[in-house]
């Protein structure tokens, strides 16, 4: 009976992915693509050796902030359902279509671009009295410092600023980083 009521007071955390806090300079830096996107399609795919799911999300491009995007790009996350098959990686993200983000994408060694910092690297772009504004989550996530401690609860906020000021704040980075 313990152990049933220990598992139920730790299931939350059990559900979570451990990830270190990324702040917008960190993201633009790993980022080798940013982009503003309309997810188009969400499809869940089982890889090459049918051991993991992965979840496509086809979208287009409105506008890049920095690297080379094409007028669409399709990007991975962990996890999703095939059939009557699903894995759930926790922190990677929910995606629907019609939904805009600005996106922070790295590829990895099969030149799958997917986020940096996993949810941490989709910023949804959302209207909120007039102004438009690009705002983060860390759904499934739970966020720790560089020395891998819990953040306190004042440091989770997650990132939120108004689209213009968005792309002034990555274009200031871009700059910094050339020099």
């Amino acid at each position: 009976m313990r152990l049933l009521l220990l598992l139920m007071l730790f299931a939350p955390a059990l559900s979570a992915t451990v990830a270190l806090k990324l702040d917008l300079e960190t993201l633009t830096d790993k980022a080798e693509v940013i982009v503003r996107v309309k997810i188009d399609t969400v499809d869940a795919r089982w890889n090459a050796a049918n051991t993991a799911i992965w979840t496509h999300h086809a979208c287009t491009v409105s506008s890049t902030l920095k690297g080379d995007a094409k007028a669409n790009v399709t990007f991975l996350t962990r996890g999703g359902v095939v059939g009557n098959k699903g894995q759930h990686v926790a922190g990677s993200g929910s995606f629907s279509t019609g939904e805009e983000y600005v996106l922070f994408l790295w590829r990895d060694e099969d030149k799958n671009l997917q986020l940096v910092g996993m949810v941490q690297g989709a910023l949804r772009i959302k209207e909120v009295d007039g102004v438009e504004r690009a705002v983060g989550s860390f759904a499934g996530l739970t966020l720790v410092n560089k020395d891998l401690k819990p953040l306190p609860d004042a440091d989770k906020a997650p990132l939120d600023f108004s689209y213009a000021d968005l792309q002034e704040k990555v274009s200031a980075r871009i700059k910094a980083e050339a020099k």
